[in-house]
């Protein structure tokens, strides 16, 4: 069951991102604040196979060496949020992707990510279960890249049901 649940939430992360579209865009506004991780918010609508995406995009600023980003995605089935922390070299990296604009497509093998209990100390991990390929604009690669590395970015809130995912309400 745990297994399941992992591999559910692992797909929802990776969902969200295909759900926002394989072309990611941003706003200039956006774009601006993340290049030095100025503190920003924004609020953008998207749709996916007939289902209304509201994504909540906040930069919060630097904190303990790292830039603060979080985001939370809603739809008709539900909502969950990520907190991120890139790295200075990360923000270099997502800022000249989105400076980009281009929609040439890329591929990308992305490693997929399940939540397991470590026997020793019961605490929760994540380890690599697989690989899956994605394509789409560069700033599509590069903020999947990280987004669905809970090692980057964690999923702290979840109110999807497993049942819910794929139907539309």
């Amino acid at each position: 069951m745990k297994k399941i649940f992992a591999i559910t939430l692992a797909g929802l992360i990776l969902g969200s991102t295909v759900m926002a579209s394989e072309y990611t865009k941003f706003s200039r506004k956006f774009i601006r604040h993340i290049k030095d991780c100025d503190a920003y918010e924004e609020t953008v609508t998207s749709k996916y196979e007939d289902m209304t995406f509201q994504t909540i995009r906040k930069i919060s600023g630097w904190k303990n060496g790292f830039c603060r980003y979080s985001e939370i995605i809603t739809s008709e089935v539900g909502a969950y949020k990520l907190d991120c922390r890139f790295t200075d070299i990360q923000i270099d990296d997502l800022y000249e992707a989105m400076r980009d604009r281009s929609k040439k497509t890329e591929k990308y093998s992305l490693d997929v990510f399940v939540e397991k209990k470590n026997p020793k100390t019961g605490e929760l991990e994540y380890v690599k279960d697989g690989v899956t390929e994605i394509k789409g604009n560069r700033a599509y690669v590069i903020w999947a890249k990280y987004q669905n590395n809970p090692f980057i970015c964690k999923p702290s809130e979840i109110t999807v049901k497993a049942s819910d995912i794929g139907k539309n309400k």
